[in-house]
């Protein structure tokens, strides 16, 4: 916490889970050095350790966004981010993704809430995309979190190319089309929208010697 948020009864809101459903996603650019504290136990003001002795730790991360309180006059968008142990993994994964080193001031963060209820036994999972600060951002990271029904990290499929015909496989030439040419008195326009089955009926038609009967 900074000192005059301490001194003044404020301070950074802190991105809440539970509050939000499956799909919420924070989208920032990071404004501070990440910070590491120690985890507090579940529903609980006591720090946490390993079963070896070790502290748990978590990363701190102060990200600007696009959220407002309008509850809160003075919300000016920053949120505070905890990534505990379950978050870290894809976080460390969308860093190496993008080949940055580690989180940066001016990257850009985004982590969506995948699963999980946060209670006892059922803890929230994650996933995470990183845009260092030169590096493009990508879909996410342009400010819109994704609908809850999406996961995250989905991209489209590419298109698969057309298969080619068997006589393309077979190396034989297709015949261009010859265009049927407009008879005399007849319009262009009205010519070459009809079939062209339409259109060498008629031709036959009208060549054919006045005494011979119509194919029609």
């Amino acid at each position: 916490m900074d000192a005059n948020d301490l001194l003044m009864g404020g301070g950074t809101k802190s991105v809440n889970w539970q509050k939000n459903p499956i799909g919420y996603t924070v989208i920032g650019t990071i404004t501070d050095t990440p910070k590491v504290e120690q985890l507090k136990k579940f529903d609980s003001d006591e720090l946490d350790f390993w079963p070896s002795g070790d502290p748990k730790m978590q990363i701190v991360v102060t990200l600007q966004t696009d959220q407002r309180d309008p509850a809160d006059a003075d919300d000016d968008g920053k949120r505070r981010l905890h990534i505990p142990p379950r978050m870290m993994a894809p976080v460390r994964e969308a860093i190496q993704k993008v080949g940055a080193k580690g989180l940066e001031i001016g990257g850009r963060l985004a982590v969506q809430r995948t699963g999980g209820s946060g209670v006892k036994g059922d803890p929230f999972t994650f996933a995470a995309e990183y845009g260092a600060p030169t590096v493009d951002p990508g879909s996410l990271l342009g400010g819109q979190a994704a609908p809850a029904q999406a996961p995250m990290l989905a991209q489209p499929a590419p298109q698969a190319a057309a298969a080619p015909s068997a006589a393309q496989s077979l190396g034989i030439t297709q015949p261009a089309a010859v265009a049927i040419p407009c008879p005399p008195g007849m319009d262009p326009v009205k010519w070459a929208a009809l079939p062209e089955m339409q259109q060498r009926t008629i031709a036959a038609a009208m060549a054919q010697p006045a005494d011979q009967p119509t194919p029609f």
